[in-house]
Order: C-alpha cells, then sequence, then structure tokens
C-alpha cells in the first residue's frame, strides 16, 4: 500500500502537467492545420466547426458551446466568415484569449467580396504564413516555456511553403488550366498565382445566379473555351449542369475545409487546388 501511494503521488505532477497544457480551439478545419503545424511537439488545437456544418450557418450545439468556453484560445477566421460565433463572444469567460485573424493581416492581403471580406484567407499561401505568424506570436505570450518551439516551427513551416510555391507556381504556369467556377471562391490562390478564370455562376455563396450572369458566362464560354466547371461541392444545380452539358465541361470538385482524412497539414490542401486546376488544361 505504501508503495502505491507513493506511486500515485509520483505520477501526480506528471497529471497535473498534462492538464496544464493550452487548449486552442479553431474554427475550421484549414485554420487547425495551420494552428498544429505551430503546436507540434506540444500538442494538437481541438475543432469547433465539423466536416458537416457550414461556417456560414452553423448553430453552436452545446458541445460545441462546451467546448469553445473551456479553451485557452479561440481562433477563427472573422466574425462574417463563422456567423454563429457572433452569439459566443458574449458568452466566452473573460481569460479566454481571442484571435479573429482578418484583424490580424493588413488590408493589402484582404479581398474584398461585395462590401464584406472573402473569408477564404488562408487560400493564399502568403496570407497562410501571416496566419501562422499571428498564432505564433499568441501562443508564445500564453506559453512562453515553449516560446523557442513554436518560432522553429513557424520557420520550418515558411521554409515548407517557400518551396512550394516555387515548384506549384511552375506547374500551374506550364498547364495553363482553363476553368469556369460555381461561384468566386478562389479568388486569394488566383490572386497569389497570377490565375484568372474565364467566369462564374455567380458572385458569392449565398447568392443565385441571375439571367445576365449566366448570358454573359455563355458568352465568355464561347470567346474562350473552358475544360472545367469548378464547385466546393455536389451535386450540381440545373443551371450548372445544363452549362456542364452545353459546353462539355469536366466537373472538378474541391473541398475547402472538410476533407480531414486526406490533408495532413495545410500544404496538402492547397497542394490539392493545385493538383486539381493544372489538369484543366
Amino acid at each position: 500500500m505504501p508503495f502505491l501511494l507513493s506511486l500515485i503521488f509520483l505520477l501526480l505532477p506528471l497529471q497535473l502537467l498534462a492538464d496544464s497544457k493550452l487548449k486552442v480551439v479553431t474554427s475550421i478545419h484549414p485554420i487547425q492545420l495551420i494552428a498544429d503545424e505551430i503546436m507540434s511537439g506540444t500538442g494538437n488545437s481541438d475543432l469547433l466547426i465539423q466536416s458537416d456544418q457550414s461556417p456560414h450557418h452553423f448553430q453552436l450545439k452545446p458541445s460545441q458551446l462546451k467546448l469553445a468556453t473551456q479553451s485557452d484560445l479561440l481562433i477563427w477566421v472573422s466574425n462574417e466568415f463563422e456567423t454563429g460565433l457572433n452569439r459566443l463572444q458574449n458568452i466566452l469567460p473573460a481569460d479566454t484569449e481571442k484571435l479573429e485573424l482578418v484583424h490580424h493581416l493588413p488590408q493589402s492581403h484582404l479581398i474584398e467580396d461585395h462590401h464584406s471580406i472573402d473569408g477564404h484567407i488562408w487560400l493564399s499561401p502568403e496570407n497562410v504564413l501571416l496566419i501562422a505568424q499571428s498564432i505564433t506570436l499568441k501562443l508564445s505570450i500564453l506559453d512562453p516555456e515553449n516560446k523557442t518551439l513554436y518560432a522553429n516551427n513557424l520557420q520550418n513551416l515558411s521554409n515548407k511553403a517557400s518551396r512550394w510555391k516555387t515548384l506549384s507556381q511552375q506547374q500551374l504556369t506550364d498547364s495553363k488550366p482553363r476553368y469556369i467556377l460555381d461561384h468566386q471562391f478562389l479568388a486569394y490562390f488566383e490572386q497569389s498565382f497570377g490565375l484568372k478564370n474565364i467566369g462564374s455562376l455567380r458572385n458569392s455563396h449565398d447568392q443565385g445566379s441571375s439571367i445576365k450572369q449566366i448570358s454573359r458566362l455563355h458568352q465568355q464560354l464561347k470567346q474562350t473555351p473552358a475544360k472545367c466547371l469548378v464547385v466546393t461541392s455536389l451535386p450540381l444545380s440545373q443551371q450548372a449542369q445544363q452549362i456542364v452539358n452545353k459546353f462539355q465541361l469536366e466537373t472538378v470538385a474541391i473541398n475547402l475545409l472538410n476533407e480531414r482524412n486526406s490533408h495532413q497539414s495545410v500544404m496538402d490542401l492547397l497542394d490539392n487546388i493545385v493538383t486539381k486546376l493544372s489538369n484543366c488544361r
């Protein structure tokens, strides 16, 4: 019995140390991938919005509310992108640190989408590093003992992103992809790589396709034939299917948020876009 008690007391500090690890919660999977790159060696972040929920329209479940309120650091894109987090701001404990990423990126690195900021900020490798820098700074303040580790992880990510950008730029330059979009969701990616889509069925995710816009897209496709229609989800709308049939387009689905099992890092997620667009030639 004395031996057992001694063992319990010996293990108790280790348990307290494990429990004292930072509890970081990220809103969506791409941001989680970036946070986990910086946290490598200390733990992983938790994901708030699961794959079956849209960040634009989700309602917080009790389990999500509990997860967020127990966090030391909550990271999200913006109140306009993850609209369900607006209510959460008034509920979080005073000691929960908050990182709303759009307020930590230079204005020159943000793209306006019909009088609001386009929230797909992680689709630019340059923004990935800026997001990673903001997360590194927050983590270093909250957990100064691991400050050097966070800085080293940031440098590793920077080196990896630089090599990847060089190779990906060459791949896209060689392939010259020809594509249209369901809606304008690749603006950051296109800006980073100097790409230009031929047109889109609609401007934003929540906007319907107008007769005028569809007519304009038909004219654009007659002048500049495309190879693919790129969408974020399936099945296609009736209008999209009609355009695919008329112009003999291939349908390419790029899931920006929730291909959780196939992406081990944020560069994997971006590389998936490079691969799919490169086939649209």
